[in-house]
């Protein structure tokens, strides 16, 4: 019996289609370290140029109501996250990033955007195919939702300048490995988004 062998990366998915954007996790917990200064600046960029194509924007966050535990796997990896409370200074948004009062936000209390929210049924709404994912961090909450997104069969595509995470190896690892199995890494987000013009929709 033979076989082709299992190879990844070896296509692209190459579609700009009913594109909409998602910012993971823009929250100001996740933005202290100055390391990710120029990742925060490039999720305003894209942000102010998916809406000057006419894209949508949605923005997830994570917080935990008083009482409401993180899971087993949080609790032991990430118990920092329970400073996430409602109306804390570090759940909130950080301004770098031009959340707009009124578009969407999903909260969520796992990594992926897709677990236990109303995310997917939220971009169908929106018509959204083509998910443009920037955020925090790379090989978290922002890999976590792309799978998943992949999973969904939307077309996931990650903005390189506009993610990151708390080390470079783990954030460029993470790249190399989802340009090749779930999404089109691009290197510019504010220029992919000026590249469909403003007939995207």
């Amino acid at each position: 019996m033979s076989a082709e062998a299992v190879r990844v990366g070896v296509g692209r998915l190459d579609t700009t289609e009913r594109p909409g954007l998602v910012l993971v996790d823009c929250q100001n917990l996740f933005t202290l370290d100055p390391a990710v200064d120029e990742a925060v600046a490039a999720c305003g960029r894209a942000a102010a140029a998916a809406r000057e194509a006419g894209v949508p924007v949605v923005w997830l966050r994570v917080v935990f109501d008083e009482g409401e535990d993180l899971g087993p796997v949080w609790t032991a990896k990430a118990p920092a996250l329970t400073q996430l409370r409602p109306g804390a200074e570090l759940a909130g948004f950080d301004p770098r990033v031009g959340y707009v009062e009124g578009e969407p936000v999903v909260t969520k209390k796992r990594a992926s955007g897709f677990v236990r929210t109303d995310l997917d049924d939220l971009l169908h709404d929106l018509d959204v195919h083509t998910l443009a994912v920037a955020g925090f961090t790379t090989a978290g909450c922002v890999r976590a939702t792309v799978v998943d997104a992949a999973s969904l069969d939307y077309a996931p595509v990650v903005l390189a300048d506009a993610v990151a995470d708390r080390s470079r190896q783990i954030h460029d690892a993470a790249l190399v490995d989802l340009d090749a199995r779930y999404a089109d890494v691009v290197p510019d987000g504010a220029a992919w988004f000026g590249a469909l013009g403003t007939s995207a929709r």
